[in-house]
């Protein structure tokens, strides 16, 4: 479905980028998400699998862009819900992102460490 791109980045550091190859498939995997944020109706595993990546990568903002696309960024986050390992993988790509993983957690005098990034936004909700 995809094929590596080499290249630099600032004319230096090696990069691989992976682009689409059929586009017929990659339509199909976009119908098939278009439909779950659209319907509402509960995804099937392989499709909240996706929407947990896609959110977590940032895809929602390439996929549905501006302000007309915000409900549906909105709605491509709340499917994580419909896939509890994906939504696990999401939040842990999400804090690599943001950093977090580095952060060394911190724990003082028998409190527990306080979550960090995406993860403390998810309890919070």
């Amino acid at each position: 479905m995809v094929h590596a791109v080499e290249g630099q980045m600032c004319g230096v550091l090696p990069t691989t980028r992976y682009q689409a190859t059929d586009t017929a498939i990659s339509r199909e995997i976009r119908a098939r998400l278009d439909s779950a944020i659209r319907t509402g109706v509960p995804p099937d595993p392989r499709t909240a699998a996706l929407a947990a990546l896609a959110h977590a990568v940032g895809l929602g903002k390439h996929l549905y862009p501006g302000n007309e696309g915000r409900s549906s960024r909105s709605r491509l986050r709340d499917l994580i819900r419909h896939d509890p390992m994906g939504g696990l993988v999401a939040h842990a790509v999400m804090d690599v992102q943001n950093g977090a993983a580095a952060q060394p957690r911190r724990s003082g005098q028998g409190v527990p460490a306080q979550p960090r990034g995406s993860m403390a936004r998810a309890a919070a909700h």
